[in-house]
């Protein structure tokens, strides 16, 4: 299958979905869910390879979820590095805030040089409720 027109097809689609969805989190089954109302159902396990693929080379952020949890996959902007600040989750909605301001550097000098740790922010993600869904 690795090649045909299937698989690139599928694949262009499922990455166009991350990129339509990039404010937010989303999961495999999500992908599967909107494959299938568009009439391209693809095996789930091809889901997962492909973004397990696309988080090794970097498109999407994968987050782990606790245990019993699903792991969820944001579409990343070329450039971002997001291995090198924190995140914001909204609990309600799912949106994610990249926090790469420079009051952050500001946090991690402060807690290397006070507390004696340094902060390493792969895939650091923090769960709040973001300000449209409180406005709600």
């Amino acid at each position: 299958m690795a090649g045909s027109g299937y698989a690139t097809n599928s694949r262009r689609k499922i990455l166009d979905f991350l990129k339509s969805n990039s404010d937010r989190t989303v999961t495999a089954a999500d992908i599967d869910q909107y494959l299938k109302r568009n009439g391209d159902a693809v095996n789930i396990t091809t889901i997962y390879r492909y973004l397990d693929k696309l988080a090794t080379d970097g498109t999407v952020m994968k987050y782990v979820a606790e245990a019993g949890g699903k792991a969820v996959y944001q579409y990343v902007e070329l450039g971002q590095h997001c291995d090198e600040h924190l995140h914001l989750k909204c609990v309600k909605c799912g949106c994610i805030i990249h926090l790469d301001c420079g009051f952050m550097d500001e946090i991690a000098e402060h807690i290397q040089k006070d507390h004696g740790f340094q902060l390493q922010c792969k895939n650091s993600i923090l769960y709040g409720i973001c300000k449209d869904c409180r406005q709600e």
